[in-house]
Parts: C-alpha cells; sequence; structure tokens
C-alpha cells in the first residue's frame, strides 16, 4: 500500500528542512569578503550533531565533533573569499536518519590571493533531533581545485606546493 497523506507531506518537509539545514551551511560558511564573525562560527557548529565528522578532503581537512568542526572554520577564517553554490540534491530519508548528495562549485580565494575554482560532491548523513535535523557526517569529495587563472583544464588538482610557488 502506498504512503499516507500524512507521510508523504511529513517527508516534503523533512526534505525543505534538510535543504534549509545545507542553505544555513553554505552561508554561515561563506563569505570572506567580511570576514566570517565569531557568531557565524558558532551558528555552523550548531548544524553539526555533537559527534559530527566533517571531511574536507585532501583540500579543507578533516575535524570529529561539533567544537573540533568550529575549529577547523575559525581557522578558515584567514580567506578572503569564497562562495558556495550548491544544487542537484538528492536526498533519501528513512525515518529519523537521511542521506544527501550535493554537487557543488566553490570560487574562492585563498589566503595567499590566488583565485581557486573548487568542483566536487557534499556526501552527508543528516540525523533527526529534539532541536530538527543535524549533520552527522559530511564528506566533500573534489573533482577540482584549480587555479582561476589556468582553470580545471589546465590543471585538475593544484597542490598546496604549486600554490606557494605561484607567489615567488
Amino acid at each position: 500500500m502506498g504512503k499516507s497523506l500524512e507521510e508523504r507531506l511529513q517527508a516534503l518537509e523533512d526534505r525543505e528542512e534538510i535543504a534549509r539545514l545545507k542553505a544555513r551551511y553554505c552561508r554561515f560558511n561563506d563569505g570572506g569578503w567580511a570576514g566570517p564573525s565569531h557568531a557565524h562560527i558558532e551558528e555552523v557548529g550548531e548544524l553539526f550533531t555533537e559527534d559530527a565528522v566533517w571531511d574536507g578532503g585532501p583540500v579543507a581537512g578533516r575535524a570529529v565533533g561539533r567544537e573540533n568542526i568550529r575549529a577547523l572554520f575559525t581557522a578558515f577564517q584567514v580567506v578572503p573569499f569564497v562562495i558556495h553554490n550548491v544544487m542537484n540534491p538528492i536526498i533519501d530519508i528513512e525515518g529519523d536518519a537521511a542521506t544527501g548528495d550535493w554537487h557543488a562549485i566553490i570560487p574562492a580565494t585563498d589566503a595567499q590571493g590566488q583565485a581557486l575554482w573548487t568542483f566536487g560532491i557534499y556526501k552527508e548523513h543528516y540525523v533527526r533531533t529534539p532541536e530538527g535535523w543535524r549533520i552527522s557526517s559530511m564528506l566533500f569529495e573534489p573533482a577540482v581545485n584549480a587555479p582561476y587563472e589556468q582553470g580545471w583544464a589546465a590543471m585538475q588538482f593544484f597542490t598546496a606546493a604549486q600554490r606557494f610557488e605561484s607567489h615567488l
């Protein structure tokens, strides 16, 4: 038998809340042009469960636990510009747990002033808590991390050493 109207409505509400959770993550993470405020660092932390895992892959590092995620985002404040464009969500919900995949295009300027393109996929797990949906794990799988000037066709992955050499 198919799902009831109430179950279908709950699924729509859950998907919308998860999409808003991701939008808040982007809003609190983005910026740099005015510098992320301490308040945004606190707000980013509140989007995660206490034992969450944030894994930015080889591009951005890894943190386990809400407090360590906050500390990592505090360290990111040296980035003068970043803006996440996330799209094409696939959100699957099973009761009080859910998964989500999001494509991302993330133009940024690093601490040395290098403009970058980063493309990839976020693979996330969520749990329903008394406070609403929260992120329990976030993995970013980069497909491209390239200097703006060369683009992703000339150099798909830009290493820290190449970043340093470009400023000598």
